[in-house]
């Protein structure tokens, strides 16, 4: 055999290119070793790589210094962040320390404005209500606060100072309380101490229950237990009901500002007892009692406007000792002495656990059912009018709201205690006189009746009070004519027919009808008389 040649491999070509990576990737990879290592490789690798040692060492030294560079800018980056870090921290405990200093300030503001608005409601309650809403828009002006939120406070605090002042805090019962039920449990406390019939006590238990949601009413009516004689219960009822009803404020012999500054303040249930003569000898009282009917009377004192809006009990000795004018305002329940089978406890006038938890009870019967007592629309009662109708509408929606048979016995009771309950004045006594003859008049086609035919008629009953008017004689066309005026009724000359030249006076029958239909609306001619006219055809 010949002798044996080796053939070495091909190296294929490698391009410039190539050839830089590889030198640039070796410059890194000895970069990241030590000095002593990359040296001792450097010529190994420059030889396969074919470069120059020297190129390839300083290929190496610049990587290494570029890394260091690369290090030192993150160091100084880590250092500029971490500058930057403290600073914000720094920052921002400046600012929790200046939010903590601004709180700190706004607590001590908030607390010293709490202080200002104390002291000033507790001088602003001391004050006419009237006064209230100017008083309050000058400390919200002051305090930067919304008038609104201020009224609100105001309120809540006058509400608990009225409690303590009063009442005391009367903790609420503690499981809701039906109408029905409280009325009866009154009824029944009342009858252990007082004679009433049932009508009476029906209606001293809505009046005691409306004391308590007075700030719905639109009329304020006054209960006004009386009696002919004494020793009738009437000043132990009004003891009883001081017992159960809102914030009781009882004297006798009150003078006018002690009433309206009073009840300014604090709209109580007013109580004043043997009331006899007080509002003849005191025009002030009665004058403030009867402005006390309806909301939004004003009663002006030395500069200040009073409000004198409030349930009230007046107890009066003599049926007729009221005058015309609060009489009209009142439920009047007649009293009498007791009959010896009528057997009640004797009343030791103090406070027990009954009473306390009635008034517990109607604490929590006005939460629950305040708001739906208030929306209440009773249907209008028979005979029940204007100032009539007003004294018992909000009893008629209490006792709606009960329930049952509680709205038939209020009108049972309304229409018994209103009965003929004071003597008409003479000239509705007049008019009640003259409806039949009239209405006769109208329905039999006649248009006038004379003033002497009106005269004869009234005579005619030999024991009625116009025979005798006044204690004088029969009643007179000149004195008839004078009650008449007062109705805006007139006599006119009488134009007869036939050959008589003379005319007497006299009245048209049409002048009558509408003062028949507004003072005697449930009289059976003027009913009698509508219908004649509903049937009556229409002239062609």
């Amino acid at each position: 055999m010949g002798s044996e040649k080796v053939v070495e491999f091909p190296k294929p070509e490698i391009s410039a290119e190539e050839k830089a990576r590889r030198v640039m990737a070796e410059a890194e990879r000895l970069s990241h070793q030590s000095e002593v290592e990359w040296r001792f490789w450097l010529d190994g690798s420059a030889e396969l790589l074919g470069i120059p040692a020297p190129k390839l060492a300083e290929l190496v030294k610049a990587k290494i210094k570029e890394r260091e560079k690369a290090k030192a800018e993150a160091q100084r980056q880590e250092k500029r962040f971490e500058k930057k870090r403290t600073e914000v921290q720094r920052e921002e405990k400046r600012k929790r320390l200046e939010q903590e200093r601004e709180q700190e300030r706004i607590s001590k503001e908030a607390k010293r404005k709490e202080r200002e608005r104390q002291k000033a409601f507790a001088a602003l309650i001391k004050l006419p209500g009237a006064e209230h809403e100017a008083r309050l828009a000058e400390l919200a002006k002051r305090q930067g606060e919304e008038l609104g939120l201020l009224r609100d406070q105001f309120k809540i605090f006058a509400d608990a100072e009225d409690a303590i002042r009063k009442t005391g805090h009367i903790e609420p019962w503690h499981e809701p309380v039906k109408t029905g039920a409280l009325l009866q449990e009154i009824i029944a406390k009342i009858y252990k101490y007082v004679v009433l019939r049932d009508d009476q006590a029906v209606a001293v238990a809505l009046y005691t229950t409306m004391t308590w949601i007075h700030t719905i009413a639109t009329h304020s009516p006054i209960l006004a237990p009386m009696s002919v004689e004494p020793d009738s219960g009437k000043s132990t009822l009004m003891n009883v009901l001081r017992f159960l009803v809102f914030k009781p404020f009882a004297c006798v012999e009150p003078t006018g500002p002690s009433v309206y500054r009073t009840v300014d303040r604090d709209h109580p249930t007013l109580m004043i007892d043997e009331a006899d003569d007080l509002f003849q000898r005191k025009s002030d009282v009665r004058a403030i009692v009867n402005a006390s009917w309806t909301p939004g009377t004003r009663i002006r004192r030395q500069g200040h406007d009073y409000d004198p809006f409030c349930p009230k009990i007046v107890g009066v000795l003599g049926t007729t000792k009221l005058p015309r004018s609060t009489a009209s305002r009142c439920i009047i329940i007649r009293m009498w002495p007791k009959k010896p089978d009528e057997k009640v406890d004797d009343f030791e006038f103090a406070d027990d656990d009954e009473f306390f938890t009635l008034r517990r009870k109607q604490v929590r019967w006005i939460a629950d059912h305040i708001n739906t007592i208030k929306e209440l629309k009773p249907l209008k009662s028979p005979g029940f009018n204007n100032r009539l109708a007003a004294n018992w509408r909000l009893l008629f929606q209490i006792a709606q709201h009960a329930g049952g048979e509680w709205l038939k016995r209020a009108r049972q009771a309304a229409a018994k205690l209103s009965h003929k309950r004071r003597q008409p004045s003479e000239g509705l006594r007049l008019l009640e006189a003259l409806c039949p003859t009239i209405c006769n008049y109208i329905i039999s086609g006649r248009k006038v009746i004379p003033s002497a035919e009106i005269v004869r008629q009234l005579n005619s009953d030999e024991d009625g009070e116009w025979r005798e008017f006044r204690g004088r004689g029969p009643i007179t066309t000149r004195q008839v004519s004078l009650l008449l005026a007062e109705y805006d009724i007139y006599p006119d000359t009488v134009h007869p027919t036939g050959r008589s030249t003379s005319s007497p006076r006299g009245y048209k029958g049409d002048d009558f009808v509408p003062m028949f239909e507004r003072f005697l609306p449930d009289n059976p001619h003027i009913r009698t008389l509508e219908c004649r006219k509903s049937r009556k055809k229409p002239e062609k």
